[in-house]
């Protein structure tokens, strides 16, 4: 129904408009052309981009179940636990697609996921081979080293983003001091590599800060509260 007199459209079995009480000047409406309660919107349809994902969880999920079983029914033969490196390698692969594909996720934390992944990913590599500690001595201070260096790059490329990128390097230095602990419990075979990379991702953090802006040098003095 629809009242003549106040415009209103109304659902009703009598003949009295419910806001102003007028009888005799009612109207029916098409519902159809007249009624916009419920407007129409596309349905959402999954990209090509999210159909890649799933398909690529399900591949993973897959090969490591299967590698999983003929691992544990032939240990008996060959005697290590080969299967976990291989889903090791598979998930670390997964998760990169989904980070590097993200359009959600910043950069600095893309480079931070791909840091601590790598990382992980050596040290497993490194324990199925014997542990020779290659792994705590060279690859995480390596890694502790670059992803520093492509923060302060790409924050140096564009002063706009020293203030956004500023947690990232602050967690990318406190990431740094992971290879020197490695270094004073005796995890690595060349200690200088470990605490050269804490004192590059050091160096790094105070040269972004003495050549920055007032705006980053403000930002740092919230964080650390001097």
């Amino acid at each position: 129904m629809k009242c003549k007199n106040c415009k209103v459209d109304f659902f009703s079995r009598t003949e009295r408009c419910p806001l102003c009480g007028t009888e005799g000047e009612l109207s029916h409406f098409d519902l159809q052309k007249d009624c916009y309660f419920y407007p129409e919107y596309a349905v959402p349809k999954s990209s090509k981009l999210d159909i890649a994902k799933k398909i690529l969880l399900f591949l993973t999920i897959a090969f490591s179940s299967i590698a999983i079983f003929v691992n544990i029914f032939s240990l008996d033969i060959q005697g290590s636990l080969w299967s976990l490196l291989l889903a090791s390698c598979l998930f670390y692969t997964l998760i990169s697609f989904k980070t590097i594909f993200s359009k959600k996720m910043h950069t600095g934390s893309k480079i931070l996921i791909q840091l601590l992944l790598l990382s992980a990913l050596a040290i497993i590599i490194d324990i199925f081979t014997g542990f020779r500690r290659w792994s705590t001595s060279f690859v995480v201070p390596s890694l502790s080293i670059v992803s520093s260096l492509v923060i302060v790059f790409i924050a140096a490329g564009r002063r706009s983003l020293y203030k956004e990128f500023s947690g990232y390097l602050l967690t990318s230095f406190l990431v740094s001091i992971i290879p020197a602990l490695l270094c004073l419990i005796k995890l690595s075979t060349h200690v200088w590599v470990g605490y050269a990379a804490f004192l590059v991702s050091l160096l790094m953090l105070l040269g972004l800060y003495v050549f920055s802006e007032k705006d980053f040098k403000n930002e740092m003095k919230k964080r650390f509260h001097f």
